[in-house]
């Protein structure tokens, strides 16, 4: 039996691309497609006419009698709405980052808004799938990842064990920039980025504390994180760079990837770099340098397949990683978290 699946948050850019997705999953009934509160009624895409998002509304939503409901909506709106879905006995998967993050005294500070129900924080399952160890099955509350974190975490995490966390984990992460969601804003117009290659959120970007929390540093780890953006619809490219508590050889940090990904069909070990990738694999590429094996490079793209570069020195105890990703990226669709 299909599983009855609701939508809030349908025609934004995440949104329309979970749609889509779902709308060709053989298990699944889309039983409720919506925009935002107050919204017009409209189709979720050009290339989905036969798809329409009604204006949410409560009750409608609950008259659909869906099993789970995605939030592809603000960090805000998630954190009201998911509760009221809670407690009518719907599961719940949010797009935002509403539920990503444990403390709920961080939400103010890097995400400006006070937590309505911050009990929730400790039952929500964080979905970076590949390492959610069987949780998500159960689970009545997911906290999907966020963009820059699932590029980054993809990478680092079969080495987590070796990081050498008195040295910093350097990520340079580079974005298209439908992540930032259809909001007007100067920032993020035609003009202003064509041509154009700029930092942004340095410092300060919400995935910041996520990225540290989920790599396990603490508070006092130096983790450098700097999001670019590029003159792209969409895609990330992340290369990252950490150092090793020993040294590790090539065999040894290839070994770690293949393990860790042997049966994770959305992440793919490859042997070179080979640019940003498309669809729904992460590929991973890794560079170890010519150190005496106490560093690597890792290069993401979050398509979820991963490439390791040879000829390395055996001993590599620095490392920089890469991950990148050609989809559309954790956009809310009533406005963006990026």
């Amino acid at each position: 039996m299909a599983t009855r699946v609701a939508i809030v948050g349908a025609t934004g850019y995440a949104g329309s691309e979970l749609t889509a997705i779902l709308a060709k999953h053989p298990e699944v009934e889309l039983v409720g497609l919506y925009s935002s509160r107050g919204g017009a009624r409209g189709e979720i895409a050009p290339a989905l006419p036969h798809l329409i998002a009604e204006p949410f509304d409560l009750d409608t939503l609950v008259a659909a009698n869906a099993e789970i409901v995605f939030l592809a909506t603000p960090n805000e709106v998630s954190a009201e709405l998911a509760p009221e879905l809670l407690d009518r006995g719907m599961r719940v998967i949010d797009l935002s980052g509403a539920f990503r993050l444990d403390d709920p005294a961080m939400y103010p500070s890097w995400y400006g808004f006070k937590h309505a129900r911050p009990a929730l924080l400790e039952h929500a399952v964080y979905g970076l799938t590949e390492w959610c160890n069987g949780e998500l099955k159960n689970a009545k509350l997911v906290a999907n990842p966020g963009c820059y974190p699932t590029s980054i975490l993809l990478a680092l995490r079969p080495l987590i064990y070796a990081i050498d966390r008195e040295q910093p984990v350097i990520c340079d992460s580079k974005s298209g920039v439908s992540g930032a969601g259809k909001k007007a804003d100067l920032q993020w117009s035609f003009a202003e980025l064509f041509g154009n290659f700029k930092a942004y959120g340095v410092g300060n970007h919400r995935h910041e504390p996520e990225i540290r929390q989920q790599l396990h540093l603490g508070d006092r780890a130096p983790l450098v994180f700097v999001p670019h953006l590029l003159p792209t619809v969409r895609g990330i490219l992340s290369t990252i760079h950490v150092g090793f508590l020993h040294a590790m050889s090539e065999q040894q940090i290839t070994d770690a990837y293949t393990k860790s990904y042997a049966n994770a069909p959305l992440v793919e070990t490859e042997n070179w770099f080979t640019g940003l990738a498309t669809g729904n694999i992460s590929p991973v590429s890794l560079s170890p340098w010519r150190s005496k094996g106490w560093a690597i490079r890792v290069v993401s793209r979050r398509k979820r397949r991963w490439a390791l570069s040879p000829g390395a020195e055996a001993g590599t105890k620095k490392a920089a990683v890469g991950s990148g990703d050609r989809r559309t990226g954790s956009a809310p669709s009533w406005s963006e978290d990026r």
